[in-house]
C-alpha cells in the first residue's frame, strides 16, 4: 500500500506530463492524465479526458511522426517521437513524446503510458545551430571558390592556373599526349577603358571569359584569368593542326560578339592569341611552355593583332 502511495506521489508531482490511454476502448482516449500535462497543454483533466488526444496537433497533421505513432499503437510497441503541439490557447510547443504498453494479466495491450516533455529550447537550439552551420558550410564554399575563382569573371584565376600548370603538364607528359597553352590577351583594351569606361570594360571582359568558356567544354580544358585582359588555356590532347584552326575559330568568336570598340580596325573588341603545342619530354618544364606561348602573343600583336601565332 505503501509502494502504490508513493508511485501516485511521484506521479502526480513528476514535472513531465503522464498520460494514459486506453487500448481497448474506441479511439484510444485518455483516461488520466497528471497536473503537469494540465499545465504543459492548458487544459484541465475534464477536458482533455475520454476522449483521443489529437487535438493537441490542432490542425497541424503533415507529421510523419504521427504516422510513427499509430504504427507502434497498432504493434503493441514503444515508440518516442518530437511532435509539433498546440495548447489551449493555440501556442506551439515542441513536445518529446514516449508512449509504452502496458499490458493485461491475459498479456493483452491494454492501455498506453504516454511521458510528454517540453523541448522547445532544445529544438530552438538545434534549429539555430543546424542554420548556423550550414551558414559556416555556405561561407566556407564561398571562401574556397574565392581561393580558386576570378572575383570578376568566374573562370579559375592566376593563382589556381599557377597551382595547377605543372600538374597538367605531368599528366600529359604520362599520358604521351601533346599539352597546347593558348596565352589570349584582349586588344587595345586600354584604349577600350578610357574609351567606354572601365564598368564597361569589367562587363566585356565578363562576355569574353563567358565565350570562351563555352569553347572548352572537355574536362582536360582549362580556362583561367591570367590578369588584366589577359587569359590563359591549357588543352591536353590537342595538335598543331588542331590548334590553328582552334584558335582561328575564337579570334572569330570573339569578333562575333560584336562588342564595339571604336579605336579597333575592325569596329569591335577583338583578341590575339599566342599558342605552343608540345609533346613533353622530360626536358620540357612549364616555364617553357609559357614562354613561348607569350612570344608567340607577341608576334600576333606585332602582325597586327585580331589573329592567333603559334611557336612550335
Amino acid at each position: 500500500m505503501l509502494n502504490l502511495e508513493l508511485m501516485k506521489q511521484a506521479v502526480m508531482d513528476s514535472r513531465d506530463g503522464i498520460t494514459i490511454s486506453d487500448n481497448c476502448a474506441e479511439d484510444n482516449p485518455l483516461i488520466f492524465v497528471n497536473p503537469a500535462f494540465e499545465r504543459l497543454t492548458g487544459y484541465s483533466f475534464e477536458e482533455i479526458t475520454n476522449v483521443n488526444c489529437r487535438y493537441l496537433q490542432n490542425n497541424d497533421r503533415d507529421q510523419p511522426e504521427l504516422t510513427i505513432i499509430h504504427k507502434a499503437i497498432e504493434a503493441g510497441e514503444y515508440c518516442l517521437v518530437t511532435l509539433r503541439n498546440y495548447r489551449k490557447d493555440g501556442t506551439m510547443f515542441w513536445n518529446e513524446l514516449s508512449i509504452s504498453p502496458i499490458y493485461n494479466e491475459k498479456g493483452i495491450v491494454a492501455h498506453f503510458l504516454g511521458i510528454q516533455k517540453d523541448v522547445t529550447s532544445r529544438v530552438l537550439i538545434e534549429q539555430q545551430l543546424r542554420e548556423e552551420n550550414q551558414s559556416l558550410e555556405k561561407t566556407k564554399a564561398h571562401f574556397e571558390q574565392l581561393a580558386i575563382k576570378d572575383g570578376l569573371t568566374g573562370i579559375y584565376n592566376r593563382r589556381f592556373f599557377d597551382l595547377q600548370f605543372d600538374v597538367q603538364c605531368r599528366i600529359a607528359r604520362r599520358n604521351n599526349d601533346p599539352l597546347a597553352l593558348l596565352m589570349i590577351d584582349v586588344d587595345h583594351f586600354k584604349q577600350f577603358n578610357d574609351i567606354y569606361g572601365h564598368q564597361v570594360g569589367d562587363n566585356a571582359l565578363k562576355i569574353i571569359a563567358v565565350s570562351l568558356s563555352k569553347a572548352f567544354l572537355r574536362s582536360s580544358d582549362f580556362i583561367a584569368r591570367y590578369g588584366g585582359e589577359e587569359f590563359v588555356v591549357l588543352s591536353a590532347g590537342m595538335t598543331q593542326e588542331q590548334a590553328v584552326l582552334f584558335t582561328d575559330k575564337l579570334c572569330q568568336q570573339v569578333r562575333s560578339l560584336g562588342i564595339p570598340h571604336s579605336a579597333s580596325s575592325t569596329g569591335y573588341l577583338t583578341v590575339s592569341i599566342g599558342f605552343s603545342v608540345r609533346l613533353l619530354d622530360s626536358q620540357d618544364t612549364p616555364g617553357m611552355l609559357l614562354e613561348q606561348a607569350d612570344k608567340a602573343l607577341y608576334v600576333a600583336k606585332q602582325l597586327g593583332r585580331n589573329q592567333s601565332f603559334s611557336i612550335c
